[in-house]
């Protein structure tokens, strides 16, 4: 869309033949000219993960040697030794991080 706009289409033009808003037409045009950005803006990350630190290290002494440990287990352990608070699924995202399945 942005070549078109170049070439000397209108931005309202290019933005129907495009299938776009107008707006965005307008924002991809100012973003070129500004920013020099001709993509998309990178997405947002949303929030870092909960376990880190000594919560991190503390679901690593719990992993040692022979496991068989829930999800719901690990969480508890997790919650008395390093009092983080949270969800199973939030424990298998974690495990992940660390390299366990």
């Amino acid at each position: 869309m942005l070549a078109a706009i170049e070439a000397g289409e209108s931005p309202d033009a290019a933005a129907l033949r495009f299938a776009v808003g107008r707006s965005t037409a307008y924002r991809w045009v100012a973003a070129a000219r500004d920013e020099g950005r001709r993509e998309a803006k990178p997405m947002g990350g949303g929030p870092g993960p909960a376990i880190t630190g000594a919560a991190e290290a503390a679901l690593r002494r719990m992993l040692e040697g022979k496991n068989h440990l829930t999800l719901a287990e690990c969480r508890d352990r997790l919650a008395a030794e390093a009092g983080v608070r949270v969800h199973p699924w939030t424990v298998g995202r974690a495990l992940r991080r660390i390299g366990w399945t």
